[in-house]
């Protein structure tokens, strides 16, 4: 039954796509530099300045309804890299027209940031996956099980790896080690200078989360229930923690401790050479994305995908990283499917209300207090 689950879940935000201003398909992609949040949001990517509370500027200006951005962008010093989730290719192009943008990151005095280069002809299927940049390249994931590798200054395609399944998460990158997650149950890690695989290992279960490397383990979730610990040079299984439900998002690894949570909407902290467990909690609905860790405190988001939609709602929750204790919770409009992002003192959550708009929730990291909401301007 979970397959069909989450396949309403989808299906419901699809549905919700409508409205006067910028609608999605699909959850916002959130990613963050200083106190910038750039949100990928139905057709246009939306960088909003949370320290001054306001919206810098819209990629593209013009939008076009047939276009839809999901993944959440990747912000190096010089550029930030787009990619999305397709264009229509009219009556005679069955398949999507996907397009990989850079942008010169340019745009924090609130003027349009100018386009270094686009190509529409590297990735044949919609990209869900964040891009990553690392060393010179842009690594970007397909929905047509690829993974691609760009010139990071002109967008030239370098290298293309066949995966047997979509790439939904963001790779990791170390040591000219690119180290790639698919739905396809395995992990890849690959030479990132010319995309040889250098092993591959396989679970029992599709990965949607990112692989997270921290000194010589890959932490790894999985729909098997798990989040697995790998040996980043050869991909042996070094240990697993087991959790009651599917792991969905990737795990958060920080001060020895590894924080994850399942679509049950169990909470867990395990010890991040062992597995062994720390403690568990609870949160008040499904938990689909990444915890945040920021200065002992660990942010989980949750979301209620049953009953009647307009009764849906989710949780930002606080919790102690030492001791799983509550800091403090906070109940959110809708439903949760997005990685919170911290800026400055500040936590910021996104979600999809009701009638498919976009809202930005600002939160005080140690009070729980609202300090501001944002949503786009109305297009009329």
């Amino acid at each position: 039954m979970q397959p069909v689950i989450f396949l309403l879940i989808v299906t419901s935000i699809v549905l919700a796509a409508c409205g006067a201003r910028v609608s999605n398909e699909s959850w916002p992609g959130l990613s963050t530099s200083d106190e910038t949040v750039f949100v990928a949001y139905g057709p246009g990517v939306l960088a909003v300045d949370i320290g001054e509370e306001r919206q810098l500027w819209q990629f593209p200006e013009e939008t076009n309804p047939g276009l839809q951005f999901y993944a959440p962008p990747f912000v190096a010093e010089e550029q930030i890299v787009i990619g999305d989730f397709g264009a229509s290719g009219g009556l005679f192009s069955p398949g999507p027209t996907v397009t990989v943008y850079a942008l010169e990151n340019n745009g924090s005095d609130g003027s349009l940031p100018s386009v270094r280069w686009s190509r529409d002809d590297v990735a044949d299927d919609r990209i869900i996956a964040a891009p990553l940049q690392a060393d010179g390249k842009i690594f970007v994931g397909t929905s047509n099980n690829k993974m691609l590798a760009l010139d990071a200054e002109n967008g030239d395609l370098l290298w293309a790896f066949q995966t047997g399944h979509s790439v939904w998460a963001q790779a990791s990158y170390a040591g000219e080690v690119l180290f790639v997650a698919s739905l396809d149950n395995s992990v890849y890690a690959l030479n990132a200078e010319n995309g040889e695989l250098l092993w591959q290992t396989e679970l029992s279960g599709s990965i949607a989360g990112r692989p997270v490397l921290v000194d010589d383990l890959l932490y790894v979730s999985s729909f098997d229930r798990a989040v697995h610990a790998l040996d980043s040079s050869s991909g042996e299984e070094v240990w697993l923690a087991e959790a009651e439900d599917w792991v969905w998002g990737a795990p958060a690894v920080n001060e020895g401790a590894v924080f994850f949570g399942d679509i049950a909407g169990n909470i867990y902290a395990v010890n991040a050479a062992n597995g062994e467990e720390i403690w568990t909690r609870e949160a008040s609905g499904a938990i689909q994305t990444a915890p945040l860790y920021a200065d002992g405190i660990v942010f989980v988001v949750s979301g209620e995908v049953e009953g009647e939609e307009e009764e849906r709602g989710g949780q930002v929750l606080a919790l102690d990283a030492e001791s799983g204790e509550r800091v403090w919770d906070e109940d959110t409009p809708a439903p949760v499917f997005s990685t919170p992002v911290r800026v400055g003192n500040n936590v910021v959550v996104a979600v999809q209300n009701q009638e498919g708009i976009l809202q930005l929730l600002v939160y005080d990291m140690e009070s729980g207090d609202q300090v501001w909401d944002y949503t786009p301007p109305s297009e009329e």
